[in-house]
């Protein structure tokens, strides 16, 4: 909130707001201690300084400063490495601890201004949900959340619940309640209020503030053990404990851990990574939310409010999260946190100026306490840990090491070194002795599964009503899913293979895509919890074994939808889904068919719109005729501009190239369509990478390894840089996929493309539509997780923007489609008189 500034003279910081000119510190410096100068072997090379409690430097990043001035860089350092020194400014240093009186001083006023607007935020938060349960004890019966939903409804406006004075509430219209700057409740009747500790610094200054508001009886703090911790953070929550207990001595402190071990689940999912980030989820979200239904009683997951130390500093994935989240991780929780626009340097001020509990671990330098291995953590965090609490880290780097060896990974040392295991995104490396299949055959869908861990008929009845019977080694029954009632049956082979046959799934893209999430739980399920927690119910239960109440289960399917595969088991374990899809297709002269870097580039193709009759027929073009022209060529037939069969231009490539001057953009979005339809690397990337996260260059080679693991990383390297290549040297590269650096890594992030052209819409709905061999489309089964094509997958328009572009198709001249979008519908009807050639005629001009 403040900015931060050298007070030289004290050997401290200041917060300021209007800092000198140039004087602003473009890093929030964290303080140093004795015991890190000591791992740095300061001490063996002349700096003197004393082992005192107080901060001796202050650090941004690796840069160490004294007085404001830089004394000492490092660099280097991992798990098997230790630091380098890049600059040393005086081997003979001096040094002074920072003058504590003289650093509260400087920054006593900033600090009251940030603490007592965040304890005036959670006042706010915990009376107005306070009042909010007062309310559903006097009436019951009247739930305002309801009203506000219906009339939402009614008239196609977004209503809202807001407090009033004197504890009354109102509904009004959201833009209303942000014109008036008041905050919507978003829950009537809260259960429980939570304050989480992980025994970092921003969770300590959390509760800290929380505990100066809230009644102590209204109040628990849950320390959430994952497996992962430091040895300091265990023994900082007893201290914590008893330091609270002495000025509340009615605070309740819970620890929520997993029913398993962490290691069990390293054994049977892989590491966790960037890609396939489960951890958090298992050992620490769902524990928690468990211990809440715990604490509160009965079956149904409670309704929280949970405070946290989230900062919007602290990463790119938290840097756009709001005070205040609905859901943000489990069903039934609002996540509240009041200091997420503070900086490093003012958490650190306050707990060093209030005498607070400190985690000792930030005294040998982590500038994060978290986990003592993460796929997120610095390698300078890495060499502390392997350095200090090598028996903490060592089981996590030995399961590293043994699945790498029986994946007969070459150079482990050098792989794990690099982080390599980072970036695992599917589960090549993983030992698993489950599997599934997946066949759909015209109007049904089949699949079949080996070693299945759970029952496979008890995850189906999330689906619907089940009624069947069992018949020697097989069970024939019907399914009423939503509203309409399909026949299945299931066949119990030998060797434990079951084959799952469902009649009549008719290219339903949402109901193959459940159908599909039961089967992956049933097959992969290692009863982690995860799911259990989403049930707003009650009815699912995973421990020890996976059991259904009939009669709370309302099939919400919460518990397959909070994972791309339903389960998080599956999707660390299964094989990429890339692969089981493409394997066919994925030989060499199908994937690999450019030069490496040699991509769709700008220059080349307006070369070839404006001579496109004697290009091939000379040289003029400029083209070497060896490395470029045959990738460039292949670009172009995979887009759609060449014919299949020679060199000719095609119709709609003839269009393209006569319209190019005016309609550029347009044209871009119309090559991209069929280059997801045509080109293997860009139908992996349109239908497996993620939008709107940072993916680095290295993560990507790892992603599409996985997804093809029979073929060579060269073979699988030449199109990716090809297809980035495309992104760098063509107007893609900002509609589609914008380059971008991850800690200085290349890398790409896709945006949602929310600006296309009525005929670059309807070409992708009649491309797609020939492909699946429907008309009747709804704009729904675009938007489902499981979607891997179409123009969702391609653009990532949203929904609002999409459906205004189909209001305008349906007003267009040429009618070439009509959009149900009243009344709840969201169907889309095409023409069946039409092709995706004849919307570039008709509409590309």
């Amino acid at each position: 909130m403040f900015k931060v500034i050298w007070d030289k003279e004290n050997n401290g910081v200041r917060l300021t707001m209007a800092p000198p000119s140039g004087e602003a510190l473009n890093v929030c410096p964290r303080p140093v201690f004795w015991e890190e100068l000591d791992f740095l072997g300061l001490d063996q090379i002349g700096w003197r300084y004393p082992h005192c409690e107080e901060p001796l430097l202050w650090a941004c990043d690796r840069r160490y400063f004294y007085k404001g001035e830089m004394v000492l860089e490092t660099n280097g350092g991992d798990l098997f490495e230790s630091h380098i020194f890049t600059f040393v400014a005086n081997t003979q240093l001096d040094i002074e601890p920072v003058n504590m009186s003289a650093l509260n001083k400087a920054n006593e006023d900033p600090l009251f201004l940030i603490e007592h607007e965040a304890m005036e935020f959670i006042d706010g938060e915990y009376r107005k949900y306070k009042a909010a349960e007062k309310a559903k004890e006097v009436n019951p019966d009247f739930d305002f959340q309801e009203l506000a939903s219906k009339l939402s409804k009614r008239t196609k406006t977004e209503y809202a619940v807001v407090k009033e004075s004197c504890d009354s509430f109102d509904v009004m219209p959201i833009q209303d309640i942000e014109k008036l700057g008041k905050s919507a409740l978003l829950k009537s009747k809260i259960d429980i209020f939570v304050c989480s500790f992980s025994g970092g610094k921003d969770s300590q200054v959390i509760l800290d503030l929380v505990t100066r508001v809230i009644p102590s009886e209204d109040l628990v703090v849950i320390y959430s053990d994952t497996g992962y911790e430091l040895p300091p953070s265990l023994d900082l929550y007893d201290e914590v404990k008893d330091f609270y207990h002495e000025k509340y001595p009615n605070l309740r402190f819970y620890v929520s851990k997993n029913h398993q071990e962490l290691m069990l689940y390293w054994d049977r999912m892989g590491a966790p990574s960037r890609v396939l980030r489960w951890c958090c989820s298992i050992m620490k979200s769902a524990p928690l939310a468990r211990l809440l239904k715990e604490i509160c009683g009965g079956d149904k997951q409670p309704s929280a409010i949970l405070f946290d130390g989230v900062r919007n500093e602290e990463s790119v994935n938290r840097a756009n999260r709001s005070r205040i989240g609905k859901n943000a991780k489990h069903n039934n929780i609002i996540n509240v946190s009041p200091i997420i626009s503070w900086n490093a340097t003012e958490t650190y001020l306050y707990i060093l100026l209030k005498g607070l509990p400190f985690n000792s671990a930030y005294r040998l330098g982590f500038s994060r306490v978290g986990c003592v291995i993460c796929p997120y953590s610095s390698k300078w965090s890495e060499n502390i840990a392997s350095k200090v609490y090598p028996n903490s880290i060592q089981p996590f780097i030995n399961s590293i090491r043994l699945s790498l060896e029986k994946s007969k990974v070459h150079g482990i040392d050098n792989y794990i070194k690099l982080g390599k295991w980072k970036e695992r995104a599917g589960g090549r490396t993983v030992e698993c002795h489950s599997d599934i299949s997946f066949i759909e055959e015209g109007q049904d869908f089949k699949a079949t599964i080996s070693n299945p861990r759970e029952d496979i008929l008890t995850w189906f009845g999330v689906l619907g009503e089940i009624q069947g019977n069992f018949e020697n080694d097989f069970f024939s029954g019907t399914l009423k899913y939503r509203k309409k009632m399909v026949n299945f049956k299931i066949t119990y082979g030998s060797q434990n293979i079951s084959i799952i046959e469902v009649n009549g799934t008719e290219n339903d893209v949402v109901f193959m895509s459940h159908i599909k999430r039961v089967l992956y739980k049933a097959t992969y399920c290692i009863h982690c919890e995860v799911c259990e927690v989403e049930c707003p119910t009650g009815a699912l239960s995973v421990v020890p074994t996976v059991k259904i109440d009939k009669n709370k289960c309302i099939h919400c399917l919460k518990c397959i939808e909070f994972d791309g595969k339903g389960c998080l088991s599956a999707s660390s374990v299964s094989i990429s889904s890339g692969e089981k899809i493409n394997k066919m297709q994925s030989v060499k002269s199908g994937i690999n068919r450019y030069n490496d870097g040699m991509g769709l580039r700008e220059i080349w193709l307006k070369k070839y719109f404006a001579t496109y009759e004697t290009f091939f027929d000379n040289d003029n073009h400029g083209l070497n005729p060896r490395y470029q022209i045959p990738p460039f060529t292949n670009w172009i037939r995979e887009a759609g501009i060449l014919n299949q069969s020679d060199k000719f231009i095609s119709p709609i490539g003839k269009r393209m190239a006569d319209t190019f001057a005016d309609n550029a953009n347009t044209v871009w979005d119309i090559i991209w369509v069929n280059l997801t339809e045509n080109s293997e690397i860009a139908r992996w990337f349109s239908s497996t990478v993620p939008y709107d996260r940072n993916i680095t260059k290295q993560e990507l080679e790892i992603m599409i390894q996985d997804s093809y693991p029979d073929l060579k990383d060269r073979t699988l390297k030449n199109p990716l840089n090809s297809l980035l290549n495309t992104f760098k040297e063509s107007p893609l590269g900002s509609a589609i996929a914008i380059p971008t650096t991850v800690d200085r890594k290349p890398g790409v992030i896709r945006k949602a493309h929310n600006d296309l052209s009525l005929v670059a819409t309807a070409y992708s709905l009649y491309r797609y539509a020939e492909k699946n061999g429907r008309y009747l489309l709804t704009v729904s089964e675009f938007y489902n997780p499981g979607q891997t094509e179409g123009i969702v997958r391609q653009f990532g328009i949203e929904r609002e923007d999409f459906e205004a572009t189909l209001r305008s198709l349906e007003q267009e001249q040429n009618q070439v489609l009509r959009a149900e979008l009243k009344m709840g519908l969201d169907n889309i009807i095409l023409r069946e008189d039409l092709t995706s050639e004849d919307i570039i005629k008709l509409m590309l001009k």
